[in-house]
């Protein structure tokens, strides 16, 4: 068999190595995406069945950065976007055996339960805490959040806000890592609540965006993504990677050369490729930690109003951890967008395991389901039985951005610098989230196209 040849080689068929070659493609260069995976797509996965769509994967994008509403308009998706409902405003907290309002505003705050007055007290005077004068560079967002809002705050609050995100331990998760913004405001402010303001007044803030999917699930956008690419899309896996007169690549029994390489591939595929290489980054990415999750979806058929016991006017929840219930959380589908389940029915899926449980996701699929169901009735309300399960797992699921991860990632960097024409992108090094992911993405692919 013949060496095939072309200029940009994108590997990996998940969000990120999806939005690097459709960008790429869009701008007029020669790209080929190598993709082994059965559907476009990686991580995202929606499937309906009998009426109701499963997400397998990331439930929603959000829409606020200009990178993501050009993505979908560019995939013909435009049209197809679902804005989440007017109810996913609502969201909760099981904290203190109860289901308390996460606070979205200032008004909100001073109505909440999920704070003492004491705690809000502390929050509210957070301008007035002084920073230190040699920050930690390490420190982790349960302390930041700790020592700037106070420890209630930290406990009640952003814990369980950051088990929403990453299934992990806010005492381990590196703030500047995560949420560099935070760690930026303070420096700049000497407060994260007067920077907020100034920002917002000077016109400087970046809107988050709306949380958005589309009729068919998430999976939509990766499906048009590939469908764009047709035969530039290559159904095949990567099993080497060599950087020769230009680098060659063994795929699927061929051998390709291509001027420029960008690996979009999970970690420890990276790690592999990157092995004979870059020792050193291979390495340090096999020491990036992940959370596995299970996914447990629950349908019930036309329950009678109120029957079901939970309110389900809001997003959903996320559980505090010392709770007695292993749930890191539920998100009410129904209730955030339309179409997700049969005339009447209500959808909602719990997310199990995580950090703080991993083992739990090896259970079965019934031990699984009973024990979301058994959670649920616990944190909220629930009076009956599911008329319908899906369950399915994420390993070795969500990347965790821990103390000393800047540290690796530029220690990856530093090694990839002497392998001229790679790059490397995905979520397990910068940028957590569909949307977060699409930006990298982006980025990368004005890089590469720029110096090819």
């Amino acid at each position: 068999m013949g060496v095939s040849t072309m200029r940009i080689a994108v590997v990996g068929g998940g969000i990120s190595g999806l939005t690097a070659a459709h960008l790429l493609s869009a701008a007029g260069h020669d790209v080929t995406l190598f993709d082994d995976g059965d559907e476009p797509g990686g991580l995202i996965r929606s499937t309906r069945r009998d009426g109701f769509l499963c997400e397998r994967g990331p439930q929603a994008l959000l829409d606020g950065a200009p990178e993501v509403r050009s993505l979908i308009a560019s995939a013909g998706l435009s049209g197809r976007a679902l804005a989440a409902l007017p109810a996913s405003r609502r969201r909760f907290v099981y904290a203190g055996g109860a289901l308390r309002p996460f606070p979205a505003s200032p008004p909100a705050l001073l109505k909440t339960s999920l704070l003492s007055a004491a705690g809000k007290a502390r929050l509210l005077a957070e301008p007035f805490i002084r920073r230190p004068a040699t920050p930690d560079p390490e420190e982790s967002v349960f302390d930041f959040v700790a020592r700037r809002f106070g420890a209630e705050a930290a406990r009640r609050a952003a814990a369980p806000a950051l088990i929403g995100v990453y299934a992990g331990d806010a005492a381990e998760i590196s703030v500047r890592a995560a949420f560099p913004r935070l760690a930026e405001l303070e420096a700049a402010h000497g407060s994260v609540l007067r920077g907020l303001f100034r920002s917002r007044r000077q016109g400087q803030s970046t809107p988050m965006g709306r949380p958005i999917s589309f009729a068919d699930g998430l999976a939509e956008l990766p499906r048009a993504l590939a469908a764009a690419l047709g035969p530039r899309r290559r159904p095949a896996r990567v099993e080497q990677i060599e950087p020769r007169r230009v680098w060659t690549l063994a795929a699927g029994g061929a051998t390709v050369e291509a001027e420029r390489v960008l690996l979009a591939t999970p970690a420890a595929v990276t790690a592999t490729l990157l092995a004979p290489l870059a020792p050193g980054a291979a390495r340090a990415l096999r020491t990036i930690p992940h959370a596995p999750v299970a996914v447990v979806t629950l349908g019930f058929r036309s329950p009678p109003p109120g029957s079901l016991g939970m309110d389900l006017d809001a997003y959903g929840f996320v559980a505090a951890r010392g709770e007695g219930v292993e749930t890191l959380g539920c998100q009410y589908e129904t209730s955030v967008f339309p179409g997700r389940a049969p005339e009447g029915a209500v959808l909602v899926r719990a997310l199990v395991g995580g950090t703080f449980n991993p083992g739990l996701v090896d259970r079965d699929d019934a031990a699984l389901a009973a024990q979301a169901v058994g959670d649920l009735r616990r944190a909220a309300g629930l009076r009956r039985d599911p008329d319908f399960v899906d369950v399915s797992r994420a390993r070795p699921g969500i990347p965790q951005y821990e103390r000393g991860h800047l540290g690796r990632v530029a220690a990856i960097d530093a090694e990839l610098a002497g392998l001229p024409g790679l790059s490397v992108i995905g979520h397990a090094l910068r940028g957590l989230g569909v949307s977060a992911s699409i930006r990298a993405a982006a980025d990368a692919a004005r890089q590469v196209g720029a110096t090819t």
